[in-house]
């Protein structure tokens, strides 16, 4: 009985909780695409060799929190970012700003990483645009050789929001100050 309650709680907090988030309601179920999650790897596998940081966001700031892999590369970096934060991490209050899309990870000609998204990269709002981009730069400069990133929608260069305002040149952690994880984290 006590495990039902507590189950009941949970469920009415994530109510409570989604209710807030801005989600406008809809007349009916819609169909949702959901990334899978792949199966843990055995510690004696040769998978899962990296640990990379992916940032999310919790309350406002970002977050570091680690991801195994195979590989350490942009690409895999992005994938790891776009799944989005696991049900535990959740619970604890992670999320993330960046919408569900393909994003595409090349390198640029004058090093650092471009970023290739589609038109749902644009339709983030308000102070989620900032974190969005933020958590795109932070995780993808945790690579060593990127310092810096590019985004373009649909082959064209776009603007970023940065602390200091709208750009089209690259960037890097330093852009985000106001929004990089808490020291000592």
């Amino acid at each position: 009985m006590r495990r039902r309650r507590t189950a009941a709680a949970a469920v009415a907090a994530l109510v409570a909780a989604l209710g807030g988030c801005g989600v406008s309601t809809q007349e009916g179920p819609t169909s949702v695409a959901l990334p899978v999650a792949s199966a843990p790897t055995s510690a004696g596998s040769s998978s899962g060799a990296f640990v990379l940081q992916v940032y999310f966001v919790r309350d406002d700031r970002l977050v570091a929190v680690p991801r195994r892999t195979a590989t350490a590369t942009p690409q895999t970096a992005l994938d790891q970012l776009v799944r989005g934060p696991r049900r535990s991490e959740v619970a604890d209050e992670v999320r993330t700003a960046v919408a569900p899309q393909d994003l595409v990870a090349t390198p640029a000609p004058t090093g650092g990483v471009v970023v290739a998204a589609g038109r749902d990269f644009t339709n983030v709002g308000g102070a989620n645009q900032l974190l969005a981009v933020a958590q795109l730069v932070w995780t993808l400069t945790e690579l060593r050789g990127v310092e810096r990133v590019r985004f373009t929608v649909e082959g064209e260069q776009v603007e970023v929001p940065t602390d200091a305002g709208l750009t089209h040149d690259p960037v890097d952690r330093d852009d985000y100050a106001s929004v990089a994880p808490p020291a000592g984290t």
